[in-house]
């Protein structure tokens, strides 16, 4: 078969996106477009075709409205406004007479409710919960409770959790919200095991000086690990998995929808002992920071305070590391001293303030160390001389001194008690009865004239 040489090919003959305009020779794919007519043209063309379709695009679209451009908040509620706006909704119906849509429905499954047909009276308020007809419709509040409500009577308390929190979340002023705080509360408790109080177990031990180390032998101050991926296949009252997760889960949950209320004050101290026992202090210390912090003056104060300098001191490392928690351990201490003068564990805050003046000290003397290594003698004298006036009793400060009468007169001069330079001791006076020595003739060269010089 004979092919047609390069220079016979036309414009048509070539293969599609492999043509020059101008000179009807081939040319490579990459740099071709083909055309809809089933010619080709240049790059140059077909990107200015291409500029000019996106121009025009962008152009539509310059005139067109998103939905962030409508600043119309008239259909927007808080939970108080949509609390408002429901109440204004039934004051209509009422007038009118026009009944609620799924009235009917929701009265049926509150009847099997009540017969404690808790199985059937589940599926009839889930079913209206589902149902897309009644979207914004007060009996939507209601099936959502008493579905949660047949869960926890059937003793399926994680569905029971997850419907109580589907009802918070989608009306969180819910009339129901005491109810659903107070079920969520005593699931958390059921799947901790029903944990004793901190009254019991961390107070009662530091009643004397040395409580800390008696707390340690405790099994009850401690929770052992626990592989949080096991599955639970047999029990349905618990989760699947993770039950510590899910009641720490319902326990925050109950702080956040109703915070001022006591099952949210008790809430929070669960929280906080839970992370106390499981040795993760900082997290204990920030929801001890909260009981701390209520306005609402919290009946769990003074064993915030005290609980919590304990866990701001556990959660200190070192002198190594950042001494943050330290100071904020002196201050929940002082300050329980101070606002609590009889309280019960007085004697360990005041062990352990002393524990905290060590550790500052110990502090400030790895300073010193660090400086000298770095031959910096300046910051290191200065390091040296706060130890001798802040803590002149400890050990560091005897070391202080003699760091300093290392680094010489002029950065010791009035912090070592022991001269730099030593000098002589004076001359014993002779006795009284001795006669003293005379006085001798001072020879001087005034008013002597030089010598003459001989040549």
């Amino acid at each position: 078969m004979n092919l047609p040489s390069k220079d016979s090919l036309t414009p048509i003959d070539c293969p599609p996106g492999r043509c020059r305009a101008a000179t009807g020779h081939c040319a490579p794919a990459a740099r071709m477009t083909p055309t809809i007519a089933g010619g080709c043209r240049g790059t140059a063309v077909c990107r200015g075709r291409f500029g000019l379709a996106l121009a025009l695009w962008c152009a539509l679209l310059a005139g067109c409205k998103s939905a962030i451009d409508s600043t119309d908040i008239k259909e927007t509620y808080g939970p108080i406004g949509r609390m408002a706006k429901n109440r204004a909704e039934q004051a209509k119906r009422d007038e009118e007479g026009k009944p609620y849509a799924g009235l009917e429905e929701l009265n049926a499954a509150r009847k099997l409710y009540e017969e404690q047909k808790y199985a059937q009276a589940r599926k009839a308020f889930h079913k209206i919960v589902k149902n897309k007809k009644y979207k914004n419709e007060p009996v939507v509040e209601e099936a959502m409770f008493y579905r949660a409500e047949s869960d926890f009577q059937l003793g399926h308390y994680p569905a029971a959790d997850d419907g109580y929190a589907e009802l918070l979340k989608a009306h969180p002023a819910t009339k129901h919200l005491e109810q659903a705080v107070k079920r969520q509360y005593a699931m958390a408790c059921y799947w901790l095991n029903v944990p004793k109080p901190a009254s019991q177990i961390e107070l009662a031990s530091f009643t004397d000086e040395d409580g800390a180390e008696r707390l340690e032998q405790n099994p009850d101050a401690s929770i052992p690990f626990e592989w949080r991926i096991k599955p639970n296949l047999t029990d349905k009252t618990r989760p699947l998995f993770d039950t510590p997760g899910r009641a720490v889960q319902a326990l925050r949950s109950v702080t956040l929808h109703d915070c001022t209320s006591p099952v949210a004050d008790d809430a929070r101290m669960l929280l906080a002992t839970y992370h106390l026992r499981k040795r993760d202090y900082r997290e204990a210390d920030s929801y001890f920071n909260e009981i701390r912090t209520n306005p609402q003056h919290s009946k769990y104060a003074e064993a915030a305070y005290v609980l919590g300098a304990h866990a701001s001191l556990k959660s200190y490392l070192g002198a190594n590391y950042d001494g943050k928690q330290l100071e904020e351990a002196q201050k929940l201490t002082e300050s329980a001293t101070r606002i609590y003068p009889t309280i019960p564990q007085r004697a360990k805050l005041d062990g352990d303030l002393r524990k905290i003046r060590a550790e500052m000290v110990e502090r400030e003397w790895k300073r010193v160390e660090y400086y000298l290594k770095r031959r910096e003698k300046g910051s290191a004298a200065v390091h040296c001389k706060y130890i001798i006036d802040t803590y002149p009793d400890s050990p560091q400060a005897v070391k202080a001194r003699e760091a300093l009468q290392k680094l010489g007169p002029e950065h010791a001069a009035g912090y070592v008690a022991t001269p730099l330079i030593k000098k002589d001791p004076p001359r014993a006076r002779p006795p009284e009865d001795e006669p003293e020595e005379p006085a001798r003739l001072k020879v001087t060269d005034e008013g002597a004239s030089p010598a003459p010089v001989e040549e």
